[in-house]
């Protein structure tokens, strides 16, 4: 689904507008206010489709604020100005006042790829956006692919790359990325077989004998496409299936790593997306921990990956899972949204696993409590005592992880295990930090 950000000072101007532009394009409507908080919101999130405002707010320039931010960023995002700023004469498309929802509705259409009819009938997307993580593990498509090239201020086309069945290779959709491209469109039609194809062909690649390189890369990818699909449609039956053979394949990795050092080694210089690799990471720490405790049987080890997995599952960008305590989060500038899917994304990951084939109240269980809390909302100040023991190792792996990933904290282990020392007080946790002192080979 397409995102467009809306931004209005007039409250029931602006749900007129936000209903409308959902119904007939199918785009999803994000609200600010005010030009800093759409660009705190680009900085984080620069895959937004459309961008809707007024000329200005009170004494605010709004759009000519939000233009000057995406030229001065190369971003290549369509506006819609509701209202006239004479500096942005030919630069962007302005709409004059009055504005009804009927003419806002047809030029937003045109902009996010959808047919002409729009006043009397629903409007459904012709083409939409495919991540070009999806074109990452397979050699050919089930239909027709196209770019998007801007023709004008208030257009753009459409432009044929493949036919179905054409062939490619991962450095031919390398190529689309050093241009800046970020997606590559589809007919609308498509969209259901494309990513059942897609899931099909990495579980099948999943299910082949690859070498370590490989199987983290694929596993990377596969994540991204869950996650991806997760946040904007949810927990289909395809992705379903997609995370569970993912899941296995992490297990798969490690089970067969010949040592774990020289796996965190090659987790830590891959060049993969920052959600898998503090998920694996993160798996592999939390099982060496777990394998030093009294308890520890080997069905811990798929718990704790299902863990690994599903924890941030929810969280949009690496900024929100970076986030360790309420202080980070106060520090972190998100918006209130964004905060408050940081303080809720355990119980959200509980919520969104309730269509997962696997689940059971025990994995649900420690999903909850991963963060310390036993409600699954928001950062203790102290994690508590009386959450389950797997949930516990989690609290520590995810915290070292953090550090150990962070540009700007210590590196060597002595001083990150001082630290986690110093913000987990409790015996408990000390008893559980006391074990990664041990040497990881």
């Amino acid at each position: 689904m397409s995102q467009t950000i809306l931004v209005h000072s007039d409250d029931d101007i602006r749900k007129i507008f936000s209903l409308n532009l959902t119904t007939y394009t199918g785009t999803d409507v994000v609200d600010r206010f005010s030009a800093n908080e759409v660009i705190e919101l680009l900085k984080i999130l620069p895959s937004i489709s459309l961008i809707v405002c007024l000329d200005k707010i009170n004494e605010e320039k709004t759009a000519y604020q939000i233009h000057h931010f995406l030229k001065e960023r190369k971003l290549d995002i369509p506006m819609i100005v509701l209202g006239e700023d004479d500096s942005l004469i030919g630069e962007v498309l302005q709409l004059q006042n009055p504005i009804s929802w009927e003419l806002l509705i047809k030029h937003a259409g045109e902009l996010l790829g959808v047919k002409e009819e729009v006043t009397q009938t629903k409007v459904a997307p012709k083409y939409i956006p495919i991540s070009l993580t999806y074109f990452f593990d397979i050699d050919h498509t089930p239909c027709e692919v196209y770019i998007r090239i801007k023709k004008n201020v208030s257009e753009y086309q459409f432009v044929k790359r493949l036919n179905a069945q054409d062939s490619f290779t991962y450095e031919d959709i390398e190529k689309y990325m050093k241009q800046g491209l970020k997606d590559l469109w589809i007919p609308k039609d498509y969209q259901q077989y494309f990513v059942t194809f897609v899931t099909n062909s990495i579980i099948a690649r999943l299910e082949d004998e690859l070498d370590l390189p490989s199987r983290l890369q694929t596993n990377a990818n596969a994540y991204e496409i869950v996650r991806e699909h997760i946040q904007k449609i949810g927990l289909s039956p395809e992705i379903s299936e997609l995370a569970e053979n993912n899941i296995q394949s992490m297990i798969s990795s490690l089970k067969s790593a010949p040592k774990i050092a020289s796996l965190l080694k090659f987790l830590f210089s891959s060049k993969i997306s920052y959600a898998y690799q503090k998920a694996h990471i993160v798996c592999v720490i939390g099982n060496f921990i777990m394998s030093k405790q009294s308890w520890y049987k080997a069905r811990h080890l798929e718990t704790f990956t299902y863990l690994s997995f599903f924890a941030d599952i929810t969280l949009k960008t690496a900024k929100q899972m970076k986030i360790n305590s309420l202080e980070e989060l106060e520090g972190a500038g998100l918006t209130p949204e964004e905060k408050e899917a940081v303080l809720n994304h355990a119980k959200d990951a509980v919520e969104l696993i309730k269509a997962f084939n696997n689940t059971n109240e025990y994995l649900e269980l420690v999903i909850t409590q991963h963060q310390g809390s036993e409600t699954g909302i928001g950062f203790p100040e102290e994690p508590n005592e009386n959450i389950h023991p797997i949930a516990k190792v989690f609290v520590i792996s995810d915290a070292f992880v953090k550090i150990m990933l962070d540009v700007n904290t210590p590196k060597s282990k002595k001083e990150i295990i001082t630290i986690l020392y110093h913000q987990f007080p409790q015996e408990n946790y000390q008893k559980i930090i006391k074990v990664l002192e041990q040497k990881i080979e």
